[in-house]
């Protein structure tokens, strides 16, 4: 009943609208029925192996003088104080992981909050069932366990920054053995950049656990979130992809600008004005959603300059390599905008700048505008860099 309802929803209300009435109603079940339902399991420090703050724009500090001033303040007042935590944690209890959201709950029917990376953000809901309830359902069992379940998991760039990023950090922490079963949910196992960087023996070899309807009771279980935005793990990703798709040519001059569909989540309306000044300048509009991931590889090898909107797709940068590249994110407006690919970039040693858009008429939509005449003048000044 429960997703005919949802189903429903998404029939009759905007997206962007549903969203924020889901986030709504979310905000307030964590603030009072979950906590009866759901009490937090509580950890002192000693029971981490690891477990720190540390600040992501001070370790990496990019270059802002040149931003549009409120990505400029945004960037270096807000984020100067804006902290990640890092954390390893080995649950050394029986505990049972939800398929839904892969949560961790004690026996006590208690949430285990570092069994998730974003563990206490407002959009994520809490389990559908309480272990109460599953006292007679099978269960999967196992001596001990790596859990990859995270928020975000089948977003592309989650992957690759919070998702593949744990087995790297794991793996320079303990020395565990690869046979150790992984934790992974069947949507990102099912998504076709899993199964491509799956086919390289680092991953092709472990012992994989896809957790769909099943519930999973794991006797030691291994929880732990890096810090954002590690570049050694962006290499790393680098050095998995295939053979045949690596650039042998040395640097490329390629223009790019990224495009989506008024059927995405974020659009530009008048994206075939923006599209006209992309051309003369050079830039070619490719739509990546109808590319593989091999061919976004290729381009992205031979990409000097991107243009696109703030979007998983842009995590693509890191196919780049070591070659320079300047980015031109632009933005839906908004009060918030995300630091994602402006640390990513500085990391990488490439330019960065951004264009925040302005309201459009399918705002519910997900549709905003480009000032053109703004567009171009960031674009000209990107290439003269």
């Amino acid at each position: 009943m429960r997703e005919k309802i949802k189903k429903t929803l998404k029939k009759l209300l905007p997206l962007v609208l549903l969203r924020q009435v889901q986030l709504a109603v979310n905000k307030v079940r964590i603030k009072t029925i979950d906590k009866i339902r759901f009490p937090e399991h509580h950890f002192q420090q000693t029971d981490f192996i690891i477990r720190r703050d540390d600040y992501p724009f001070r370790i990496h500090t990019p270059q802002t003088a040149h931003l549009d001033p409120r990505l400029r303040q945004q960037f270096e007042q807000d984020n100067s104080d804006w902290t990640q935590d890092e954390y390893l944690l080995v649950y050394d209890e029986p505990c049972i992981i939800e398929p839904q959201h892969g949560w961790a709950m004690s026996l006590e029917n208690k949430l285990i909050y570092p069994s998730l990376g974003f563990s206490r953000v407002p959009y994520l809901p809490k389990p559908a069932s309480k272990i109460k309830a599953l006292r007679t359902a099978p269960l999967e069992e196992y001596a001990e366990l790596i859990s990859l379940r995270d928020t975000g998991e089948e977003n592309y760039y989650h992957f690759y920054n919070d998702v593949l990023a744990k087995l790297f950090f794991l793996e320079e922490k303990l020395e565990l053995s690869p046979s150790v079963p992984i934790l992974i949910s069947k949507k990102l196992y099912e998504r076709a950049y899993f199964q491509y960087f799956l086919s390289h023996p680092y991953l092709r070899d472990r012992n994989w656990v896809v957790q769909d309807t099943q519930y999973i009771r794991s006797h030691r279980t291994y929880f732990c979130k890096p810090l954002t935005h590690t570049p050694q793990y962006y290499f790393r990703i680098l050095d998995m992809v295939r053979p045949e798709d690596r650039q042998e040519t040395g640097s490329e001059n390629r223009r790019i600008f990224i495009t989506r569909s008024p059927k995405r989540l974020r659009f530009i309306e008048n994206n075939a004005e923006v599209a006209t000044i992309c051309q003369e300048l050079g830039f070619e509009t490719l739509d990546f959603d109808e590319l593989t991931l091999p061919q976004q590889i290729r381009i992205m090898q031979q990409a000097r300059y991107v243009v696109g909107i703030h979007g998983a797709g842009l995590a693509n940068m890191l196919f780049r390599g070591e070659q320079p590249m300047g980015l031109l994110e632009i933005y839906p407006p908004a009060i918030y905008f995300p630091f994602h690919y402006i640390l990513m970039a500085n990391q990488l040693g490439f330019q960065y700048d951004g264009l925040i858009g302005q309201p459009g008429t399918q705002a519910f939509s997900g549709g905003f505008r480009v000032d053109t005449h703004e567009l171009r003048q960031r674009l000209e000044a990107l290439l003269q860099r």
